[in-house]
């Protein structure tokens, strides 16, 4: 099955999607004025904070998958070599 869109860009549009928010908290705290400001924008902060928390999951995910692909790799070829030298030889007369 084809897949609509590169796995990577959901992780891009979550990153800025993060920083979006981010930055629109940040405007409207600074405008409102203190910690008025703050309380009033929390769940915009609390968004931007979520968005970051899911791409460094996701990276940390997909790091974890190449490494465990590299080490089954790594037995399989280990494997094969065993396999090669672990024929009888034949005696000769």
């Amino acid at each position: 099955m084809k897949r609509f869109w590169d796995p990577g860009i959901s992780r891009t549009i979550l990153f800025v999607l993060g920083v979006f928010t981010f930055v629109i908290a940040t405007y409207g705290t600074l405008v409102t004025g203190g910690l008025e400001g703050l309380y009033d924008n929390y769940w915009l902060f609390m968004i931007a904070f979520g968005c970051i928390i899911a791409v460094r999951y996701l990276r940390q995910r997909d790091k974890e998958a190449a490494a465990e692909a590299a080490q089954q790799a790594a037995a399989r070829a280990a494997a094969k070599t065993t396999a090669k030298t672990g024929r009888k030889l034949k005696k000769r007369k």
